[in-house]
Formats: structure tokens, C-alpha cells, sequence
């Protein structure tokens, strides 16, 4: 071999170069597998930590008080930036977040002498703040889990949404760790049930009665047909209807209600409401649309009058059921028989009288389309238009399955009353 050849082989720095360059590859390839293996020993265990009970619940319980927190700002937020400020509102109200133990105190600890009354979303209390304020206080039931959270977050949404004289006002609203609250003005006279259905030692004339009718009617008008977003109750009854200290009416507890798309003449829903004032094409098809809550306001149209409950099984059969009952003492020419006897002694209207039966007859047709829209009963009622409309037979569910109870339960989930 020449000595030429030999000089070529012989060792030189080219090989020392690339020995140090391997060595960097293996470092680098040691820090991407540590990275790697890191990755995957966090993935590892965020999975176990999610498989655990516990895990679990506190990932669900904060993730439900994140989105709950992120839905009340974005609704006050985008509320008060458009406002409702159609009918009654002068300067756009203040929503208030209170802390939860200014209403622990407000209400003593939620005492049960503060108890004010329950409805579907939960316990209410009266409650008196540090500057005087006497409040209503309605509080979520805790077991009640994602149907009270989102009844929680539809009323908020409606009640921000509206402003009227006869709608309840909301002062504000508490979220802290599960609890979801929401404070209202407080109703001296607190509901109407209290006083039609109870027994009440204080008597309601007619002058009063009336009053309260025609509030109810123009609330609903409002959400019906003049508020910026149509909007069905779902569950107008005597005890969601509250009064003040002048007994003027306030449409409360707007768990249930929903916003009605203006190309729409009725949604398939499922049923929620309370049995005995559920018009028969929802409770049964689950057709809803604003006729349901004027077959409602029907029902009570006819409480308010006659002082009693729209189902009573301790009575007679041919009386149990309200708006049967009136509708054969109307075919036999004897409907003011049905009228609250201390109404009768202490002298009433009799063309009020018979003409809020007539329209209460009209609210209670079995065809959704014969009934009246919530204008034209105000009208009515106010003698505004002449009633030219002479009522059908009111449409009333077959009630031998059911028992004593089932008129008072209320709403979730059920497909039919019968």
C-alpha cells in the first residue's frame, strides 16, 4: 500500500467532529423521551382522577358552578346592555349579587319562621337586609341537581329580560359553591292561593277580585304579545300569582317558562306545568303555545270567582272538578249558583260577574284556536269589545285514574295528566 494511501486513512479531527454530534442527538433524544413520558404519566392520571367518585363529583360540581357563574354574567351583561325598556321601566334597573351570608342573615339562617312557601324551583324566605329592605329570598333544593340548575338559569333569563307592573321584580341573585338564590321584592299579601283556596279569614269583594283578574290578564298580555320576546309561564295558578300590599297582582315563578320563536305557532315539549290548569293539547300531544297559559288563566279565572280550588274530591262528583261543574250550571241557566256565596251577600255586579264567566268559558274552549288572545280578553273584560262569541263546551281531562294528589304535583317530566 502506498504512503499515500496510508496518509489518507491515517485519523484526523473529521471523526472527533462527529462523535461530539452524536452525543448532542443522545442528550436531545433523553430530554424528548423524559417530556414524553411525563405527558402521558399526567394523562394517565388525570383519567384515574376523573374515573374516581370523588374526582368525578368535583369536576362536575365545578365545572356546573363555572358554567352557572359564565351564564349569569353573560345574561345580566347582555340584558342590561339591550334592556327592556317597553312598558313601565323608566331607568333600567340594578341587578345586585349578594353575598350568601348577607342572606343568611337576611333570613335568619333561613329560618323556618322566615318560611314563606315552596314552588318547583324550591323553599322561598323573607328575609330583612342590613339597610332595612324587606326581601324575598327563593333558594334552589339542592337535590334537585340539573333541573333546578337550569330552572334556576331560565327564570333568571326571563325575569332580567321583562319589566312590567304585574310581573315580580328581581333584585338580585346569589351563586356560592352549590347554593343558586334568587332575591325578589318582597309581596306583603304574599299569594293569591292564600286567600281563594285557604280558608282565609280576609274577604276579597269584587272590586278586588277584579283587580287582580285584570292584572293577571294584562301580565300575560305583555309577555304574550308585547314584550320584545314572546314568552310562555307554563304554569299560571293561584300560587304563583302574588300580591302586594294593595293587593295588586304580580306573575311569579318563571322556572318553566320559554321563549317562543315568532315563526313558530306551537312547540313539542315535553310536559311541565301543574295538573288541573294544563290545557288538554299539551298535556296530552305536548303542543305548547301561549293558548296554554290562556286555558290556565281560565281555570283561575273561575277559582278567583267562585273561592274554591279548580279540583275539590271532598265534594260531590258532579262538583269536583271546576270548570265541569260550571259548564252544566251554565246549560242549565243557573251559572251565578257557582259564585263565592260571600260575594253574593255582600252585593256584586251581576254583568261583571257573568260577563268574566263568559270569558272564562272562552279561555277554556277545547280548540286552542277558538281561544282568545290575552289582548282581546282584556278588552272584554274591560267592556271594551262586545262579546259576540258564544262558548263551546270547555275541554276538562277524564279524571277517574287519577288520585286526591295528583291535581297538587307539579310538572316535571310527565307526558300525560291521565
Amino acid at each position: 500500500m502506498s504512503p499515500r494511501i496510508l496518509q489518507e486513512a491515517s485519523p484526523s479531527t473529521k471523526p472527533e467532529h462527529k462523535s461530539g454530534g452524536t452525543l448532542f442527538y443522545f442528550l436531545g433524544g433523553i430530554v424528548v423521551l423524559a417530556i414524553v413520558l411525563i405527558f402521558f404519566y399526567v394523562l394517565v392520571l388525570r383519567k384515574r382522577i376523573k374515573r374516581s367518585p370523588q374526582g368525578m363529583t368535583e369536576q362536575k360540581e365545578i365545572r356546573k358552578h363555572i358554567e352557572s357563574a359564565d351564564m349569569m354574567k353573560m345574561i345580566f351583561s347582555s340584558n342590561q346592555q339591550s334592556g327592556s325598556k317597553e312598558f313601565f321601566s323608566g331607568n333600567l334597573r340594578t341587578i345586585n349579587c349578594f353575598d350568601y351570608q348577607t342572606l343568611k342573615n337576611a333570613t335568619m339562617n333561613f329560618h323556618a319562621d322566615n318560611f314563606l312557601g315552596s314552588g318547583g324551583f324550591g323553599p322561598v324566605y323573607k328575609g330583612k337586609l342590613a339597610d332595612g329592605r324587606v326581601i324575598a329570598v327563593k333558594k334552589l333544593s339542592l337535590n334537585k341537581s340539573q333541573q333546578g340548575e337550569k330552572e334556576f338559569l331560565v327564570e333568571v333569563r326571563t325575569i332580567t329580560s321583562i319589566q312590567h307592573k304585574n310581573l315580580v321584580r328581581l333584585l338580585g341573585y346569589c351563586i356560592d359553591g352549590p347554593q343558586r338564590i334568587l332575591v325578589y321584592e318582597y309581596m306583603k299579601n304574599r299569594s293569591l292561593d292564600l286567600f281563594i283556596h285557604e280558608n282565609s279569614d280576609q274577604f276579597l269583594n269584587w272590586r278586588t277580585r277584579f283587580q287582580i283578574i285584570l292584572g293577571v290578564a294584562r301580565g300575560l298580555q305583555y309577555l304574550h304579545e308585547d314584550s320584545h320576546q314572546r314568552i310562555v309561564h307554563r304554569d299560571i295558578k293561584a300560587s304563583n300569582i302574588l300580591l302586594d300590599d294593595k293587593f295588586q297582582p304580580k306573575i311569579g315563578d318563571f322556572g318553566l317558562a320559554r321563549f317562543f320563536p315568532e315563526d313558530q305557532a306551537y312547540l313539542s315539549t315535553q310536559f311541565a306545568g301543574t295538573l288541573g290548569y294544563t290545557a288538554p293539547e299539551y298535556a296530552i300531544r305536548g303542543e305548547l303555545s301561549e293558548k296554554a297559559d290562556i286555558y290556565s288563566f281560565g281555570v283561575l279565572l273561575l277559582e278567583i270567582i267562585c273561592c274554591r280550588k279548580n279540583t275539590d274530591h271532598t265534594l260531590a262528583s258532579e262538583m269536583q272538578y271546576l270548570p265541569e261543574y260550571a259548564w252544566k250550571l251554565y246549560e242549565n241557566e243557573r251559572i251565578l249558583d257557582i259564585v263565592d256565596p260571600k260575594l253574593r251577600e255582600h252585593g256584586l255586579v251581576e254583568k261583571d260577574v257573568m260577563q268574566a264567566i263568559h270569558v272564562a268559558f272562552l279561555c277554556l274552549q277545547p280548540d286552542a284556536h277558538l281561544r282568545p288572545p290575552m289582548s282581546e280578553i282584556v278588552a272584554l273584560l274591560t267592556f271594551k269589545i262586545e262579546m259576540v262569541t258564544t262558548p263551546m263546551r270547555p275541554a276538562f281531562l277524564d279524571r277517574g285514574a287519577r288520585n286526591d294528589d295528583d291535581d297538587e304535583k307539579e310538572h316535571k317530566g310527565l307526558t300525560s295528566p291521565i
